[in-house]
């Protein structure tokens, strides 16, 4: 993260927060665990350059902390991270400022985490897992919302029956039908590995859709089931990985994990082809196919 807050300066701003604890980073936040009112939550602390700095990404920032806040506060789908108890508001920390808010602590395991450590999950977990990101689809795309950051690190898995996958961050959520935010239009969000093929379009704003996320959510089940990414190799450069994701048919998820059932791994195949055109992508048959597997 860009000039990251030490722990002293957050206490010293938060005195009434306790246990303050660092999690993860990333571009312009940091997380951290905190206990407020007795209640673990996530503290979010947002690097916000000042005006006389750089006003035009000082405004993008702002406005994609509040396009997250009204999603989150609007989506009412268990899958997704709910808001904390602190509203969102602007603090000097040191000598920068800060966009600070929380969400609910979710304690559990990123399925990245999960993937690295050699687990292997079997029908019945892939099966929840897809339906948990496919009802969250769902309520995105009423929103006109593209999450476009769906991905093994943004996914936790928790012990919680109602609540087994739930997805994190919609710090680069999508809205469609509405004034771009991002300074350079043409700048492709997301993480390159898990990025549906229509991103690479040089129109890609005209061609993206729910479908686009529906692309991540199966490249993440593929590599939540196999232990290895469809597409992406280690180690290769980004133009390889993109020739791949708009070129290159992966091996079928059967071939890596054929004790799953044929049906399962049809539906994973069939969301990853290169056209959106092409994706099954009517979400309330996708849930019916995976029940009567």
């Amino acid at each position: 993260m860009q000039n990251r807050p030490d722990l002293e300066g957050l206490i010293e701003v938060f005195p009434d927060i306790q246990e303050i604890v660092f999690c993860a980073e990333g571009g312009f936040k940091a997380v951290y665990k905190a206990k407020i009112a007795n209640i673990y939550e996530a503290l979010k602390v947002i690097y916000v350059p000042r005006e006389e700095e750089d006003k035009d990404i000082r405004d993008e920032i702002v406005a994609r902390v509040k396009r997250e806040i009204n999603s989150l506060a609007t989506c009412k789908c268990p899958y997704l991270v709910k808001l904390g108890s602190m509203q969102p508001q602007l603090y000097i920390i040191g000598e920068h400022e800060y966009i600070v808010y929380t969400e609910e602590y979710l304690d559990g395991h990123t399925l990245l985490e999960m993937i690295k450590a050699g687990h292997r999950p079997d029908l019945e977990e892939c099966k929840m897992l897809f339906r948990c990101l496919l009802e969250t689809i769902k309520e995105f795309k009423a929103m006109d919302l593209i999450h476009r950051d769906i991905k093994p690190g943004n996914i936790i898995n928790l012990e919680i029956q109602d609540r087994p996958y739930v997805i994190l961050d919609l710090g680069i959520a999508f809205k469609l039908h509405s004034t771009a935010i991002t300074i350079n239009p043409d700048m492709r969000q997301g993480t390159l590995p898990y990025m549906a093929p229509e991103m690479f379009n040089p129109q890609f704003r005209e061609h993206i859709d729910f479908r686009s996320d529906l692309y991540s959510a199966a490249v993440t089940a593929y590599e939540y089931a196999a232990g290895v990414h469809p597409i992406a190799r280690r180690g290769e450069d980004d133009f390889t990985t993109i020739y791949r994701i708009a070129h290159v048919r992966p091996l079928s998820l059967k071939g890596h994990r054929p004790d799953l059932s044929p049906e399962f791994c049809n539906i994973i195949d069939a969301m990853i082809r290169k056209k959106p055109a092409l994706r099954p992508s009517n979400i309330e048959n996708l849930n019916t196919k995976l029940e009567a597997i």
